[in-house]
């Protein structure tokens, strides 16, 4: 099953937008992708599926909301496993550049998403996050959606800053493609929600800020105050 989240319908309409959007078979779409719709006043259409087959998929179907180790629950780990290497690796690339500050702040996301990797694993609760003093109320207000505003290209490389920013831009990629994986592992059908949302909270989370470091980098004000 595919997910269709926020951001991908944000980059779409961007590049072209639209007033009707058809969900394929076995493609679900995120509550923030369809509040997205919502807001843009976008008609969201499902792909009819014939009543007979529809119920054999149903009957047949694996409720993923147990975590339990298959394909699925592989792929999300090994995204996960990714990213935590990933975020590693930057924080070494930065430090190695000189900016002990920013490494550093690299490095507590890095804690921050490890703590979301332990708790899937072990079915936990994700640790408190909070970020320059900030608590994670604090950061969602300040943050205030910030990651549809940061927009990094080929002209982002001639900043004096601009291999910094590439690679947060690279972490925040790789952090996109978890919710999906999540998704494909925590959806509970039946009730049409994501029974480990605490999991993808934290994650876009981190996501936003790590919008609010880049937006400091390229010259904003959501930096540490």
């Amino acid at each position: 099953m595919k997910f269709i989240t926020e951001m991908e319908l944000r980059e779409l309409y961007k590049r072209e937008p639209f007033t009707t959007f058809a969900l394929e078979p076995n493609t679900r779409i995120t509550p923030g992708a369809r509040q997205f719709l919502v807001d843009k006043r976008v008609t969201l259409v499902q792909a009819q599926q014939k009543q007979t087959a529809a119920k054999k998929n149903k009957a047949g179907r694996e409720k993923p909301v147990t975590g339990s180790t298959n394909w699925c629950t592989e792929k999300l780990r090994r995204k996960m496993d990714y990213v935590e290497s990933l975020l590693l690796l930057v924080g070494l690339e930065i430090w190695r550049a000189g900016d002990a500050g920013l490494a550093e702040e690299v490095m507590a996301l890095l804690k921050y998403f490890r703590s979301v990797r332990n708790a899937e694993k072990e079915q936990k609760a994700p640790d408190t996050v909070q970020f320059w003093g900030w608590t994670e109320d604090e950061i969602k207000k300040r943050a205030d959606d910030m990651e549809k505003h940061v927009d990094i290209n080929e002209s982002h490389y001639r900043l004096a800053n601009g291999k910094e920013i590439i690679l947060l831009n690279h972490v925040r990629a790789a952090l996109r493609e978890v919710e999906p994986a999540l998704l494909e592992v925590y959806w509970d059908d039946d009730k049409q929600i994501c029974v480990r949302q605490d999991l993808i909270d934290k994650v876009n989370l981190i996501i936003n800020i790590l919008c609010m470091i880049m937006w400091k980098r390229l010259g904003g004000n959501h930096g540490k105050d």
